[in-house]
């Protein structure tokens, strides 16, 4: 028995994290991080290990595919998330096949 099953693509994020020891440094990146389509998630403000102040925020948008992330002044200081898994990785993610067929919607027989 063939059993069709309809996959929906899942939104893929990009995401970035920028620390800044400034509020408007800080203010003033995200304004041009969010020109670029870039969306504030959370900021945290704590005292690192030096014990100076710091803002840090993170930001999400929508996968582009291999675009690389934005470059911004004082990019030494910003840290990005690892490279998304190859595409195809975690397509059986979530299914339980137990040894059935399945045919996927608009595939061809072969």
């Amino acid at each position: 028995m063939t059993k069709t099953v309809t996959v929906h693509a899942q939104q893929k994020w990009e995401h970035f994290v920028l620390t800044r020891k400034s509020e408007t440094y800080l203010t003033s990146e995200l304004n041009v991080l969010g020109q670029e389509g870039w969306e504030l998630v959370t900021v945290l403000y704590y005292k690192d290990l030096k014990g100076i102040m710091c803002w840090t925020a993170f930001l999400k948008r929508p996968s582009t595919g291999a675009a690389p992330p934005p470059q911004v002044a004082a990019a030494d200081h910003a840290a990005h998330a690892p490279a998304p898994s190859p595409p195809g990785e975690d397509a059986a993610r979530g299914f339980n096949l137990d040894g059935d067929e399945f045919k996927i919607a608009g595939e061809s027989p072969g």
